[in-house]
């Protein structure tokens, strides 16, 4: 993607990886800031505007930069489960997206000073064995030609072997390095789902192409049937769904699968309404339990329990993670 607009903080100038940045950017217009909230959090911001042709921001992330995992996310049984975000917001536009409603902005932030986060990790694998996932707010691997954010994650990773990675896409990269401490966790939805609620994302039939050739590669491979979305006829489209995947990926070689149906915490549902107007999605109407928006108690254990019993004809059911 060409960005139009780049904003550098003046302290990220001293940064290698800026320089990497900008020298791929092109004819991109330049411009100077102090800190990168003086733009992403400005009031009153067109998200939706924003969208069809977002700026790049080029900053210095301060403070914290290691998080303790939330609980909306899956732990997958890791005790030390942590995330990290050297980037923020997202090329795709899925209208289910959390992001919708966590942040002010569509611009997109990355934080040009991996070193930082490498020298943190580091400090928490004093304590142990560490699991991070590091493209949860969002996708490293579709930007990773313009950013290298994927692969300084990786070589992280081959250095420091009790550390284990995810790094979740919808992106379909036409090859992944063969790391055995990171794992590619693609996330899957049927074609009427996508069609639907994914914009500018790779084709359903291309994420499972690019996770295949991974799984060949010799890669770890997750794959993620989450969020799961009510819909008419859900039952026939996700079950068909499943038998499509399994036909095309031998899923007993897979690391693991996640299933979840579609939750938000209800502050990030509160603005993704605001911006939203027109949202199926944002307007359901949800339940709210312990501070998360989801679908009632009944339906969602339904969806979750079709959809691993539906997968468990073809990975062994301890594989199979659901969200509670």
């Amino acid at each position: 993607m060409r960005f139009s607009h780049v904003y550098v903080e003046n302290k990220a100038r001293q940064y290698p990886l800026t320089e990497e940045i900008l020298k791929k950017t092109g004819d991109a217009h330049v411009i100077p800031i102090e800190h990168y909230k003086d733009i992403f959090d400005r009031p009153r911001q067109d998200t939706g505007a924003q969208k069809k042709a977002p700026a790049l921001i080029l900053a210095v992330r301060e403070g914290a930069r290691i998080f303790k995992g939330a609980p909306v996310c899956q732990s997958f049984g890791q005790r030390n489960f942590y995330y990290s975000s050297s980037m923020m917001n997202c090329l795709f536009d899925c209208e289910y997206c959390y992001l919708r409603g966590m942040y002010p902005s569509s611009n997109i932030v990355v934080f040009v000073n991996f070193e930082d986060y490498a020298n943190d990790v580091k400090e928490f694998l004093k304590d142990g064995p560490l699991y991070v996932c590091a493209s949860y707010d969002t996708d490293l691997i579709a930007l990773n030609g313009l950013t290298g954010l994927s692969d300084r994650w990786t070589a992280l990773a081959e250095e420091n072997k009790d550390l284990l990675v995810e790094l979740r896409t919808k992106a379909a990269p036409p090859d992944l390095k063969n790391v055995p401490n990171v794992i590619y966790a693609f996330t899957l939805s049927p074609a009427e789902i996508a069609a639907k609620y994914e914009k500018n994302v790779p084709s359903v039939d291309a994420r499972i192409k690019a996770a295949s050739r991974a799984l060949d590669n010799g890669c770890k491979v997750r794959l993620c049937f989450d969020p799961m979305i009510l819909t008419d006829n859900w039952e026939e489209i996700y079950g068909r769904f499943a038998e499509s995947v399994a036909r095309q990926i031998d899923l007993s070689r897979l690391t693991d699968v996640s299933v979840g149906c579609f939750r938000i915490s209800k502050e990030y549902l509160s603005s993704m309404r605001k911006r939203c107007l027109d949202s199926e999605i944002a307007w359901y109407p949800y339940v709210i339990r312990n501070g998360v928006a989801q679908y009632e108690d009944d339906t969602d254990k339904k969806m979750q329990e079709f959809m691993r019993a539906e997968l468990a004809r073809h990975i062994a059911e301890e594989k199979i993670f659901t969200w509670n």
